[in-house]
C-alpha cells in the first residue's frame, strides 16, 4: 500500500484548485460543516481507485463520477477535473505520481510506470475499503446479519465465499424444487396404479392379493414376492386378444378426473395467491422489478466473462477485473429482488405438484378416448396436456412465473369448459359396453397394472436420482457452509479480539472488561457486546449512540488490521471520529499512535475543539494540519494558510500574477480575521447571517488585539511585574506602529490600499502590501510556536496565550486593598 506525500486537485467537486502537503504522515483538516472538507477525502478516494463512494450505494440512483465528479461549473468540461497525488510506497522505498481524470477514471497516468508501482497502485485501486464516511460506520453495527456478513466479507475481500455460498444453495435450492417435483410424480402415478388396484393402503401384501385373485382365476401361479423386477402378468396368453382396458378401472379413472375438475377452483389457492402478491410487490416498485428483471441478465452475464469485453453489451472495459466488479455490484444491490424471487420460485414449483397430480390423472383417459375413436375428448385431454406441461415448466422458472399473471388471476389450471361434457359422454359410452367376462376382466386387470407399475418404477427412479442430486447438493452445500463457518469463526475470533482491545483503550475508564462476539451461520454474522458484565447484547440494547459509533471506528479498524496486517499504511476517516465521545478522543488518538504507528491516517472533523486535541495529544502538528473557514461554489474551500501561504503568493508575484497573490492574500485574511475574532473575542458590527466582510472583521480583531496587549501591560503594572508589562507594551507598540495595521486603519478613507484594489496594483506596488500584511499577522502569534493568540476563558478572559504557554499574558488586575 502507499502514503500520501502531496495533492493538486482541480475542478473535482467542491474544489476549484487546492494543494496539500501531507508529508506522508497523518494528516488532520478542521473546519464548519459546507466548507469543503468530504471534497478532499473524494478527490483523494478517486485520485486512488478511480471512484467516489460518496455516489454509490443506498440512495444514490442517478449518481456517477462522470456526471457529478467535476466541479458543478465544469461538468460539461470533465477533462478539467483531475487529481495528481504524490505517493510513496513504503515497501518500494519508492515515490510516484498518478494522475487521474474524471473523463478516464480507469486510466489513470502513472510516473514513474515502473511495474512493481503500477502493482502496488492496482491493489490499492481494488480497496475503496481505505475510506469510511460517517454514514458508513453504522453498516457494522446497526444492522441485520446478513447484510453485516456481505459488509465484513467485502472488506476482508471475501465475497467469493459469499458468491460460492449463493452459488450453491441456488443450485441446492433447483435440485430440491426438481427432487420435489418427481416425489410428487411418484405419488401421482402410485394414486394411479392404487386406484386400479382398488387397495386401501399401497403395500406389497395387499398388491400381490389383488393380482393373485386374477391370476389364480386365469389359471396362472400366483406370484409369492413382489420384487424390482416382477412382471404382474407373467405368463398371460397373448392368443385370443383381450379388450384393451378394464371397464371397471376406466370408470374408475374417469371418475376420479371428474371430481377432480370440481374441486380444481380452491387447489392451489394459497400458492397462486402467494404469487400474486409477490408480483403485486414488484409493480408497486419499479425498481425492485428493474432489479429482478436485470438480475438474471447480470448473472448469465456473470458466466459468460471470458476476458474484458462485457458480454451483455460489448463494451471494451479496461480489464477483466472491473468487469467483473462492476457487474457483482449491481448483483448485490439486487438482494432484495433475489429474496422475492426465492418466494415466486417456491410458490411456484409448489404449485407444479398439483399440475403432476392433474396431468397424471388426465393420462389414462386420454388413452381410452383415443382407443374408442372419440376423438373430440382425446383432443381436448391432448390440448389440455400440453398445456399444463409448458405451464409445469413455467412454474419452476422466473421467466416463466412473469408471464402467469393473468392465468393465475383466471384460474391456473385452464380447464377446457367442453371437458366435463365430454367426459361425461365418454364414461356414458364405457359403461354401454357389456360386462367384461371373469377372463376378460382379469386380463385387462393385469396388463393395466402392469403398465402402471412400470409408470411408478420410472417415477420411482426418476425421484431416487433427484433425491440423490438433492442431497448431494444439500450435503456440499452444508459441507461448504460448515468449512466456511469454521474459517470464518476463526477469523472472526480474531477480529473480535482486536476490536475489544481497541475498544477498550478508548474507553478505559468504564468498560476495562468490555468483550464482544462475532458468529457466523449461513451468510449472516451475528454481533453481541457485553454491557458491564450484565451478558451479551446486540449493540442498539443499551449501549448509547456515541458508543455504538466508537464501536463502528473500532470494528473497521480491525478489520483493516486483518485484511492488510503490516500494509495497512493508509486510511481516510471523513468526520467518523466525531462520534467517538469527547471525553474519550484524547483514547481514540493514543490508540491510533499506538496500535497503528505506520498508518497515515487522512481525519476530517467539523469540531475545532477535536482538532486542536488532535494536536495536544501529538496525532498531528501544525504542519500536518489545515482548517477550512468557509467554501463557495465560485472559490472553493476557503483555507487557513500556513506559512506556506507566503511562499505561494511570492510564487504568483514572481510570474507577475499580481491577481492570484492578491487572491491568496485576501483568502488568508479572511480565514485569519475570522479565526482571531473567534479566539481573541472581537466585536465586530453584529450580521444575522454571519457573512463578515473582511472590512468588517479584521479592524475589529487589530482593536481588540491593542485593547488586550493594554490590559496585559495594566495587570502587569498592578502586579509589579516589569518584565511582563515590557512584553505586553513592546506587543502593543509594535501591532500599532505595523504598517499593515496602518493600512487597515486607512480602508475607510483611502481606497487606493482597500483590498478591493488589490488586484489592480502592479508587482510593486503590491510587494510591501504582502509585507505589511505578514508583519501585521506575526503580531498575533507565539514567537515560540507560532500559534494564534487566544483568550482564555472566552466570556471574561483572564489571560492571552497560546498552545505552548511560549506566550501567556495575564488579563487580571491586582485587586486593590
Amino acid at each position: 500500500m502507499i502514503k500520501l506525500e502531496s495533492a493538486h486537485i482541480e475542478e473535482v467537486r467542491g474544489i476549484r484548485k487546492l494543494d496539500i502537503n501531507f508529508g506522508k504522515g497523518t494528516f488532520a483538516i478542521s473546519g464548519p460543516n459546507g466548507s469543503g472538507k468530504s471534497g478532499v477525502i473524494d478527490a483523494i478516494e478517486f485520485g486512488l481507485t478511480g471512484q467516489i463512494g460518496r455516489l454509490t450505494g443506498r440512495g444514490t440512483k442517478g449518481l456517477s463520477v462522470a456526471e457529478h465528479g467535476p466541479h458543478v461549473d465544469k461538468t460539461k468540461f470533465p477533462d478539467a477535473a483531475f487529481v495528481e497525488l504524490k505517493v510513496f510506497i513504503p515497501s518500494l522505498g519508492k515515490s510516484a505520481k498518478i494522475t487521474r481524470k474524471v473523463s478516464a477514471p480507469r486510466k489513470p497516468k502513472i510516473v514513474p510506470a515502473d511495474a512493481d508501482i503500477k502493482a502496488v497502485l492496482d491493489e490499492t485501486a481494488d480497496h475503496p475499503e481505505i475510506t469510511l464516511s460517517r454514514r458508513e460506520i453504522l453498516r457494522f453495527i446497526l444492522v441485520e446479519p446478513a447484510k453485516r456478513s456481505e459488509e465484513i466479507q467485502t472488506i476482508l475481500k471475501l465475497e467469493e465465499i459469499g458468491q460460492t455460498r449463493g452459488a450453491l444453495n441456488t443450485a441446492q435450492s433447483r435440485l430440491q424444487t426438481a427432487h420435489k417435483i418427481a416425489a410428487g410424480q411418484v405419488q401421482a402415478s402410485r394414486d394411479t396404479l392404487q386406484r386400479h388396484l382398488r387397495i386401501a393402503t399401497f403395500q406389497a401384501a395387499e398388491l400381490l392379493a389383488a393380482v393373485n385373485e386374477r391370476r389364480v382365476a386365469l389359471g396362472l401361479t400366483p406370484i409369492e414376492k413382489l420384487t424390482a423386477v416382477t412382471k404382474l402378468d407373467a405368463g398371460l396368453s397373448e392368443t385370443g386378444k383381450a379388450p384393451e382396458f378394464n371397464k371397471a378401472s376406466v370408470l374408475r379413472d374417469l371418475k376420479a378426473l371428474t371430481e377432480a375438475l370440481g374441486l380444481l377452483p380452491n387447489a392451489g389457492k394459497e400458492e397462486v395467491a402467494s404469487i400474486l402478491s409477490s408480483m403485486a410487490r414488484l409493480e408497486s416498485d419499479p425498481a425492485l422489478l428493474d432489479a429482478l428483471q436485470r438480475r438474471a441478465l447480470i448473472e448469465k452475464g456473470l458466466d459468460l466473462i471470458d476476458g474484458p469485453d462485457c458480454p451483455l453489451c460489448d463494451r471494451p472495459w479496461d480489464d477483466e477485473e472491473h468487469l467483473r466488479d462492476h457487474l457483482k455490484a449491481k448483483l448485490a444491490k439486487s438482494e432484495e429482488a433475489g429474496k422475492l424471487q426465492g418466494e415466486l420460485l417456491k410458490s411456484g414449483s409448489d404449485l407444479a405438484r398439483y399440475v403432476v397430480r392433474l396431468l397424471a390423472l388426465l393420462g389414462p383417459p386420454l388413452k381410452v378416448a383415443s382407443g374408442e375413436g372419440d376423438a373430440a375428448c382425446a383432443n381436448l385431454i391432448t390440448a389440455w396436456t400440453t398445456n399444463l406441461e409448458e405451464l409445469k415448466a413455467q412454474l419452476i422458472s422466473m421467466d416463466g412465473l412473469m408471464g402467469l399473471k393473468d392465468r393465475l388471476a383466471s384460474g391456473w389450471s385452464a380447464t377446457p369448459k367442453a371437458l366435463p361434457a365430454a367426459l361425461k359422454a365418454l364414461a356414458g359410452k364405457i359403461e354401454a359396453k357389456p360386462d367384461q367376462s371373469a377372463t376378460v376382466e382379469a386380463q385387462t386387470f393385469l396388463t393395466t397394472a402392469q403398465l402402471r407399475l412400470n409408470d411408478y418404477r420410472e417415477a420411482m427412479r426418476k425421484n431416487e436420482a433427484a433425491k440423490i442430486a438433492s442431497a448431494s447438493a444439500q450435503e456440499a452445500y452444508d459441507a461448504y457452509c460448515r468449512a466456511m463457518e469454521d474459517e470464518l469463526n476463526a477469523l472472526y475470533e480474531a477480529v473480535q479480539e482486536d476490536f475489544s482491545e481497541f475498544y477498550k483503550a478508548i474507553n478505559e475508564d468504564d468498560e476495562v472488561r468490555f468483550t464482544a462476539k462475532l458468529t457466523p451461520s449461513e451468510g449472516k454474522l451475528d454481533f453481541n457486546v457485553n454491557f458491564y458484565e450484565r451478558g451479551l447484547f446486540p449493540p442498539g440494547a443499551y449501549h448509547s449512540e456515541g458508543h455504538q459509533d466508537g464501536m463502528g471506528v473500532c470494528l473497521y479498524l480491525a478489520l483493516m488490521k486483518r485484511l492488510f496486517a503490516d500494509r495497512f499504511t493508509i486510511a481516510l476517516l471523513d468526520d467518523v471520529v466525531m462520534s467517538v465521545d469527547s471525553a474519550h478522543r484524547y483514547q481514540f488518538c493514543k490508540l491510533l499512535k499506538s496500535q497503528f504507528p505506520n498508518t497515515q491516517f487522512v481525519i476530517t472533523t467539523h469540531d475545532r475543539l477535536w482538532a486542536e486535541q488532535m494536536k495536544s495529544a501529538g496525532l498531528v502538528t501544525a504542519k500536518t494540519s489545515l482548517a477550512f473557514h468557509s467554501w463557495t461554489v465560485d472559490t472553493g474551500p476557503l483555507v487557513e494558510s500556513n506559512t506556506e501561504i507566503w511562499d505561494e503568493i511570492a510564487g504568483s508575484l514572481a510570474k507577475g500574477k499580481v491577481d492570484t497573490a492578491a487572491a491568496s492574500l485576501r483568502h488568508h485574511l479572511e480565514y485569519a480575521s475570522r479565526h482571531m475574532a473567534d479566539q481573541l473575542g472581537a466585536r465586530p458590527a453584529f450580521r444575522a447571517d454571519g457573512n463578515y466582510e473582511l472590512g468588517e472583521l479584521l479592524p475589529s480583531v487589530l482593536s481588540r488585539m491593542k485593547d488586550l496587549y493594554g490590559k496585559a501591560a495594566e495587570s502587569a503594572q498592578s502586579w509589579s511585574n516589569a518584565a511582563a508589562k515590557e512584553i505586553a507594551g513592546t506587543r502593543k507598540t509594535t501591532l500599532s506602529s505595523s504598517s499593515g495595521a496602518m493600512n487597515v486603519e486607512q480602508w475607510a478613507v483611502n481606497k487606493a490600499v482597500h483590498y478591493n484594489e488589490w488586484a489592480n496594483f502592479g508587482k510593486r506596488d503590491f510587494e510591501p502590501v504582502v509585507s505589511a500584511f505578514r508583519e501585521l499577522l506575526d503580531c498575533f502569534r507565539c514567537n515560540d510556536c507560532q500559534s494564534w493568540l487566544y483568550v482564555a476563558p472566552k466570556g471574561i478572559p483572564e489571560s492571552l496565550r497560546c498552545p505552548c504557554s511560549g506566550t501567556n499574558m495575564n488579563l487580571k488586575v491586582k485587586p486593590k486593598g
